[in-house]
């Protein structure tokens, strides 16, 4: 260390040389510091726009060399403008050495310069870097010193001399970033940041300076310096500095220039690819691209050679200069009147209209294009495409062909559909007209059976009719809901309590599952749900063996309400689920023919459930069953008096005028409103309605609207005129009609009638219309003259219907009487303590039982024991659990009567009965079976035989309980043979 000791180690200062400096030398060293630096910054300028990396890092390379050359020039001056007393050289090796650290301190500054952004690290860091390489030039430069004198420095001033190299490179290397912020022109920035960086420099170079000391020897003698030497030095390093600095720049240029000409060749190639893209985009597109002047004539700057297949013409003859056909000429005269409208190509626009081929066909044309401004607003030229649309238009013509031809079918069809409502229910309304009047009287029960098997197949065929006009209306949108007040529980129980019978037919359990949160009364379209449930539950029923049906009813939000209905049967193929809900689709090919019906049910319930903004699912697996899922929304409802099933509102008497030309239809009418005590009037056709309208005053008109001579709607409009011509009061009118589209509802109220009523009549409702056109308030059922069957105790026809015989019946019967009783007792209590929930749940379970058990009344009674505690009415409540309590007594009896008169018969057949009194009975059998009837007294007296054949008469009944008629009769067939055969 001995070495780097005596670098710093000199005598005290009287002993010390001083030298001076040659001011014009020190501003020459400026003047080079300031231009390098200058040369340096602009090249690294250059060089950032540059894109190749290689060609940058070469720019940035020369820039290097011209700082580095700059600031060793600027050091070296620097030393030539000290004068020292004694001569100085300086040793060549060294000094050119000392250039290197130069350059490399002038790379990372100009690398540094060039980047976009410079971090504090990063200043930090590079200024470490350029003072340190400045500082080792400096003191490698004045160690290449050789003179008299001994070299030395002082510590401190050596030590700042290196901060303030560092400071000073900081400095200059910030100074280029902080001016951006003052949005110079490009030469003042680089003009401050040049003087910037070479004050720095010579700030360096001179700091370092002024650490030297100079130890004269023992026995020195001053000289004089020769400064002539030292200016033509100076001025030969300077102009070094300026022939090398102008080589960098030269050699700068020619890398710029030979970046420009890589950029220009690049676009130019690039614009040829461009040209030659657009030219296949253009003549790819289905049409041809033009450019034409805003004019009558649409001179053509420019269009696509496609313009020859569009007009038969080339683009050369559209084309300025040489223009050989105007565009124009070969617009269609009949169209010309919209394509000469200059109006229209404002801004942007579309047009079609036909041209003339070179063939002579005719084209039709589509134009799309915008018009093109210049500055000052005006249109300069038009662009645009035309397009042949002539498939299009022939197209849209077929279309509009086809959709005339569709809506001619669509109003057949809707004719079709009246006619054949109006055909098949003008019969149908005296069919079940008649038959439920005579069904209503006393008849013997042979012909009861047969008139009962006529009314259910005529219900049946109103039924298969309903679904295919519903059907026709819902695929048309016409059909509106009739939203009103209605008891969902009610309803639900209806609906279940009608298909029980058919459950019970195939031993099947039906049950109904309520959620206790469901209220009792809501709005919405009762009618419809009762068809989509009847529909879901008859097709579950219809398609399951054995098993059971499950109906659930759950709450899902405030105003949405889901019906489940499941069931345990064929299921559906999973390949057939999603067309499940298709018109005239079932679940296999051959539905049908197994279990009948049209397969619209399905659709006729979605498109209900979505007509009451609803949505359905199903989810099935084949052989294990099917799960119909539907969700509607219900708002909550008033409370409602309904009125019974098929009773009719009670009506004061009033004088009814009745116009239709079938005497069926006139006769059924009469009967019945006669017998509900109604003064009636008939007519056959419109003339003769207006005339009686005329003669005599009636409370109500009952106007058919297909009648011969006048019709109906024609009928009404007469007698409307003639009222308001003599100043009448209107006569009410409601319309009769087999047809149940609502464009005969329409045409009705626009002819003036106030209500609707659809064949086949169903007076129920036909009294509620007019109770309703009337305005009179509905009052409990009436009792007409008529002879209607009172509901009773015991309903036999339906319990032998229900269980087959006597022998099943009668102890289901008994068991019901002793397991029920106790639970009335208990809801005697349970109504004290006003636990009417549970009240609620007894009448329920009695209810459906007694209903099952054919205990009509008892049914009805239970019924309104639940409804009064549903709407916790105690006092209706006690009356009808009074009512239920004081009948008991009457079905004790009744079991006892069926008990002794089963024993007695039981008794009978344990005596046996003899082979030729059972081929009797057999053939009794068969012949109702061949009619598709049930002998029920055979069947009863068959269930208790007991002898040598009781096991193939235990097949046979079998068969008969399971509706299988062609087995039935095969095993009775084969019966008769083994009687016959032991009877010869």
């Amino acid at each position: 260390m001995d070495w780097l000791r005596k670098w710093f180690e000199y005598p005290a200062d009287p002993l010390l040389l001083a030298g001076s400096y040659d001011p014009s030398l020190v501003l020459l060293s400026f003047v080079i510091a300031v231009f390098s630096s200058a040369i340096a910054i602009h090249i690294t300028a250059q060089a950032i726009s540059v894109k190749k990396k290689s060609l940058r890092l070469l720019m940035l390379g020369t820039g290097s060399i011209a700082l580095g050359g700059g600031v060793w020039s600027m050091h070296f001056i620097g030393m030539l403008a000290f004068a020292l007393c004694t001569s100085v050289t300086y040793q060549p090796g060294l000094t050119l050495l000392s250039m290197l650290p130069s350059i490399a301190a002038s790379w990372v500054a100009l690398d540094l310069i060039s980047k976009k952004q410079l971090g504090n690290l990063q200043l930090l860091t590079g200024g470490v870097l350029v003072g340190a390489g400045i500082g080792t030039m400096h003191y490698l430069g004045m160690a290449a010193m050789q003179m008299s004198v001994a070299l030395r420095y002082d510590l401190a001033m050596f030590l700042l001399s290196i901060f303030v190299a560092v400071l000073l490179a900081v400095v200059a290397l910030w100074v280029r970033f902080g001016l951006r912020h003052f949005n110079l022109a490009p030469h003042w920035l680089t003009l401050l940041s040049s003087v910037v960086m070479g004050a720095a420099i010579s700030g360096m170079h001179y700091t370092g300076m002024a650490a030297a000391r100079f130890v004269p020897p023992a026995g020195f003698t001053a000289t004089s310096d020769n400064t002539d030497i030292s200016w033509l030095l100076a001025l030969g390093v300077a102009f070094t500095t300026l022939v090398i600095t102008g080589l960098v720049v030269a050699v700068n240029l020619l890398l710029k220039y030979r970046e420009l000409n890589q950029q220009v060749n690049a676009k130019e190639s690039l614009a040829r690819e461009n040209e030659e893209k657009y030219r296949s985009l253009i003549g790819n597109i289905p049409g041809a691209a033009y450019r034409c002047l805003y004019n009558d004539t649409w001179d053509m700057l420019f269009i696509s050679d496609a313009i020859e297949g569009l007009s038969g013409y080339p683009a050369s003859d559209f084309m300025l200069p040489h223009v050989k056909r105007s565009w124009s000429d070969l617009v269609h005269p009949d169209d010309i009147a919209i394509t000469t409208q200059l109006d229209l190509y404002q801004g942007s626009f579309t047009l079609e209209y036909r041209i003339r081929h070179k063939d002579g066909s005719c084209r039709w044309i589509l134009e799309h294009g915008e018009a093109i401004r210049s500055e000052q607003g005006e249109i300069v030229w038009l662009d645009g495409f035309l397009m042949d649309i002539s498939a299009r238009k022939l197209m849209e013509q077929e279309l509009l062909l086809a959709k005339n031809k569709a809506e001619q079918a669509a109003e057949a069809r809707s004719a079709f559909l009246a006619n054949m409502s109006h055909e098949i229910r003008t019969p149908m309304n005296a069919i079940l007209g008649f038959s439920d009047l005579l069904l209503a009287s006393d008849l013997p029960e042979q012909p009861r059976k047969h008139l009962q098997t006529v009314h259910s197949a005529a219900r049946s065929l109103l039924h298969l009719l309903n679904d295919i006009l519903d059907s026709a209306k819902l695929d048309k949108g016409k059909l509106e809901l009739e939203l009103s007040d209605f008891s969902l529980p009610a309803l639900l129980d209806t609906v279940v309590s009608t298909l029980w019978l058919q459950a019970r037919k195939k031993s099947l359990a039906l049950t109904l599952h309520l959620d206790s949160e469901l209220g009792e009364f809501y709005l919405g379209a009762p009618d419809r749900l009762r068809q989509v449930l009847t529909n879901l539950i008859g097709n579950a029923i219809k398609f399951t063996e054995q098993g059971s049906v499950t109906v659930t009813v759950t709450l899902t939000t405030q105003q949405h309400i889901q019906f489940s209905i499941s069931d345990t049967g064929i299921g559906i193929a999973a390949e057939r689920l999603p067309f499940i809900f298709d018109a005239f689709t079932q679940a296999d090919s051959s539905m049908s023919r197994r279990f009948g019906g049209t397969g619209l049910g399905t659709t006729i319930s979605k498109q209900l459930v979505e007509l009451m903004g609803g949505q359905i699912s199903v989810q099935s697996t084949e052989e294990l069953g099917s799960c119909f899922r539907f969700t509607v929304p219900l708002l909550p409802g008033k409370a409602t008096a309904a009125l019974s099933a098929g009773s009719a509102p009670a009506l004061p008497a009033l004088n009814v005028l009745i116009a239709d030309d079938i005497a069926q239809n006139l006769e059924l009418l009469t009967l019945l409103l006669q017998g509900a005590g109604h003064s009636v009037t008939t007519v056959a056709d419109g003339v003769q309605a207006l005339a009686a309208v005329q003669q005599q005053r009636f409370d109500l008109v009952l106007m058919d609207i297909q009648m011969p001579n006048m019709d109906g709607l024609h009928a009404c409009q007469h007698i409307r005129a003639w009222e308001a011509q003599h100043g009448v009061p209107q006569v009410p009118v409601i319309a009769l009609t087999a047809s149940v589209l609502d464009e005969d509802k329409v045409a009705a109220k626009q002819a003036g009638m106030q209500g609707f009523a659809s064949k086949p009549i169903d007076f129920a409702l036909l009294c509620t219309e007019i109770a309703n056109v009337l305005q009179l308030d509905i009052r409990p059922p009436l009792r007409s003259n008529m002879q209607i069957a009172p509901e009773q105790l015991f309903n036999r026809h339906k319990a032998l219907l229900l269980w087959g015989n006597l022998a099943t019946y009668v102890p289901q019967l008994q068991q019901f009487l002793q397991q029920q009783l106790p639970a009335l007792q208990q809801a005697k209590v349970q109504l004290q303590a006003a636990d009417f929930s549970a009240v609620q749940s007894a009448a329920h379970a009695i209810k459906g039982v007694a209903a099952n058990l054919a205990l009509e009344q008892l049914s009805k009674l239970c019924a309104e024991l639940e409804q009064a505690a549903r709407q916790q009415q105690k006092q209706r409540a006690e009356n009808a659990l009074r009512d239920i309590v004081h009948s008991w007594p009457g079905y004790d009896l009744c079991w006892q009567q069926l008990h002794s008169e089963l024993v007695s018969s039981q008794n009978a057949a344990l005596l046996g009965l003899n082979n030729t009194e059972l081929l009797t009975m057999l053939n009794t059998l068969q012949q109702a079976l061949q009619r598709h009837e049930l002998a029920d007294e055979v069947i009863e007296q068959l269930h208790v035989y007991r002898g040598e054949h009781q096991a193939v008469i235990a097949s046979l009944l079998d068969a008969v309980n399971d509706f299988d008629f062609n087995l039935a009769l095969k095993r009775l067939t084969q019966l008769q043979q083994q009687l016959n055969q032991g009877a010869t």
